[in-house]
């Protein structure tokens, strides 16, 4: 029987591996070097929004489609909270873009608007009217938790079959006459037909040796939770503010606020320490204040309230804040579904599946070309180059209000 293995047991290892296991493909081990939901994914801030984009719309429905799937054939919980997130214009210039989207989704058949600022600071108590010009009410847009997203997939998977090893480190990817042989780890090996890459940070270092060059590099990435009165009730809608490159939401009664930043802090992850399992990098207020400040404007109340944790996990991001999905050329039987620039949750659902449609031979369901993993050509092998163009992945999200995370 056809054997599959899948290396990195975060999000999307995990709903690679289910999504293969639900085709029947073969024989599915996934294979973790800590525990399922370790490295990136268990610091996720997990929301999830839909937008208006060919990356994002039919990606994001299809993960609404699994959430629901999921908890009602595992009966486990994803911490699915459907909050709606307040999209938000600090000027009158950016409520064109924001009439477009809402004229989008109300095509779509969903109730949506856009606000004026009393309007929107009634949804969100904090707001300072004052500080805004509007905001569009996106209805589609919530967030799970990270670890019960790991947990269901894991769940489903394992009905269906899967071998899952945790505490088995993979120490490389060994091919014979051009195509994938077996996976070297400190188990020992397991032999493979076909493997999937989903090793997040490490992806590149684990395919170097291979002779590929991923092009995805480290940044740290931050968000920061206060402790603010009052406290915000669980179904208070999220928020993003494109100008300001920030985002953020209620956290147990708390609220968090995130960046995506200028000239990101950009890390090699063999620089890392090891273990880096469930790890943090230090503190950077140096670098999130400016953004910070930029909330604090939206919600004063940030202005004395204390912080109850501040959050700095590196992710892997691409120059063109794309993902890598498909099959390494040259190598028969080698894919990678990783670089997900601190999108994995969102998108872990229609990653899988295009992976197992890959597998199976049929055509994705899902757009690929954005995907593909050689896109950079001989620019990957460039680490300056590569690096450079890290450090301004996570800022571009929010140079056009579309893509915005």
């Amino acid at each position: 029987m056809r054997k599959i293995a899948v290396i990195g047991g975060g999000v999307v290892g995990c709903a690679v591996a289910w999504h293969i296991a639900e085709r029947g493909l073969g024989e599915v081990v996934l294979l973790e070097r800590d525990m399922l939901g370790s490295g990136t994914t268990w610091h996720s801030a997990g929301n999830i929004t839909w937008k208006p984009i060919a990356d994002n719309d039919a990606p994001v429905l299809y993960m609404y489609e699994i959430i629901e799937r999921l908890e009602r054939e595992t009966g486990q919980s994803t911490g699915w909270l459907q909050t709606s997130r307040l999209i938000i214009a600090r000027e009158n210039h950016g409520m064109a873009d924001l009439e477009q989207q809402a004229s989008t989704l109300t095509e779509r058949g969903y109730e949506t608007k856009v606000l004026n600022p009393a309007e929107a600071a009634a949804l969100h108590p904090l707001l300072d009217p004052d500080a805004f010009a509007g905001a569009w009410h996106n209805p589609l847009s919530g967030r799970v938790n990270p670890a019960d997203l790991v947990a269901a997939y894991t769940k489903a998977a394992r009905k269906l079959g899967v071998e899952i090893r945790q505490n088995c480190r993979v120490t490389g990817v060994a091919t014979r006459n051009g195509r994938v042989s077996h996976v070297e780890t400190s188990d020992g090996p397991v032999e493979a037909d076909d493997v999937v890459v989903c090793a997040g940070l490490w992806s590149r270092m684990l395919l170097e040796p291979l002779g590929v060059s991923l092009g995805q590099w480290g940044c740290e990435h931050f968000y920061v939770i206060c402790d603010i009165e009052p406290r915000l009730s669980r179904d208070t809608p999220g928020f993003s503010s494109t100008a300001d490159q920030i985002y953020g939401r209620e956290e147990t009664g708390g609220l968090l606020v995130g960046c995506f930043d200028d000239g990101a802090k950009t890390i090699d992850a063999a620089d890392l320490p090891d273990p880096f399992a469930f790890s943090l990098l230090d503190e950077d207020w140096d670098k999130v204040y400016p953004y910070f400040e930029k909330a604090m404007q939206l919600f004063p109340v940030l202005r004395n309230a204390p912080v109850r944790k501040f959050l700095n996990g590196p992710e892997a991001f691409t120059p063109d804040g794309n993902a890598f999905v498909g099959p390494i050329d040259g190598i028969a039987g080698l894919h990678v579904c990783t670089g997900m620039n601190s999108h994995g949750v969102t998108i872990s659902a229609a990653a899988g599946h295009v992976i197992a449609d890959m597998l199976e031979g049929v055509e994705p369901r899902f757009e690929t070309t954005l995907y593909e993993p050689g896109r950079f050509g001989d620019k990957a092998r460039d680490k300056d180059w590569l690096i450079a163009q890290a450090a301004a992945a996570p800022s571009s999200y929010y140079k056009d209000v579309n893509k915005a995370r």
